[in-house]
């Protein structure tokens, strides 16, 4: 009989560990940067805007935690490979990544502009190609790791007026799955979150013309729990994912979107 190793310690703790979030200066990125924090792990906080990353700084480090912001540009193969150096070189080891930098816009296959689809690639497909890519050398010499990527229910489902966002969502899905299988025999374990309508004005874009009124009838229709999620309802399933209790998960995307996607 195969001998089993013993359950994790209880309460779930990230103490000693180094995390990094990509597009932690607002929204999800934000909220699940605060929650590795409490957890135990020393957050470094990064995004585009060093002003919403400061601010996640700030946020962590006002509640006692361990939190360090960061500018990154997750589409740039140079400058995620910068802060990674730095990560490693400043703390020594680079244990948690959350992959989370991206955008929305809308369009259909006649309506979404050539760089409207390129953008949406380059940032949502690309930035988490690049992250995954800068941090991967750092957690093989470690033999351990964990990474979350944000991909969606966008990437399950097919939604109109999204052609470029469902896509690259799409290809997230199975960039997860790949790379679950790749770097297994190094320790590395990968997994993603997929969010269902999260009240962050991320999906203004798509939802932004509804009044509020219309938008209780729209997520009354679709979603069984009837209310958009927030934020905060996401980041527990990212803490949960890149800690021991999730030790043997790898490869999995699990929908946190109220039951939208049981529909």
């Amino acid at each position: 009989m195969t001998e089993t190793a013993e359950a994790p310690a209880t309460p779930l703790s990230l103490t000693g560990r180094v995390a990094l979030v990509t597009g932690a200066g607002h929204g999800i990125g934000r909220a699940s940067a605060l929650a590795l924090a409490r957890a135990g792990a020393l957050v470094v906080a990064s995004d585009l805007d060093l002003e919403g990353a400061t601010e996640t700084e700030r946020l962590i480090r006002s509640a006692g935690h361990a939190g360090v912001a960061a500018a990154a540009d997750v589409t740039d193969e140079d400058a995620m490979r910068a802060v990674v150096d730095d990560i490693v070189g400043t703390h020594g080891r680079l244990d948690i990544v959350h992959a989370n930098a991206g955008v929305l816009m809308a369009g259909t296959a006649l309506t979404q502009t050539l760089d409207e689809w390129d953008k949406t690639f380059t940032v949502n497909v690309r930035g988490t190609f690049l992250t995954a890519r800068a941090v991967l050398p750092q957690m093989i010499e470690q033999k351990s790791g964990a990474i979350i990527i944000t991909a969606s229910v966008s990437g399950l489902i097919g939604e109109p007026d999204l052609a470029a966002y469902n896509a690259s969502k799409g290809a997230l899905v199975n960039l997860t799955r790949q790379l679950a299988v790749e770097y297994a025999e190094h320790g590395i374990r990968v997994n993603g979150i997929c969010p269902g309508w999260i009240e962050t004005g991320f999906n203004d874009p798509v939802l932004g013309h509804l009044d509020s009124e219309e938008l209780d009838q729209l997520v009354g229709q679709q979603v069984p729990l009837g209310r958009q999620g927030t934020a905060e309802d996401i980041a527990p399933s990212v803490v949960f994912l890149a800690s021991d209790w999730a030790r043997y998960i790898t490869g999995q995307l699990l929908p946190i979107d109220g039951g939208l996607t049981s529909m």
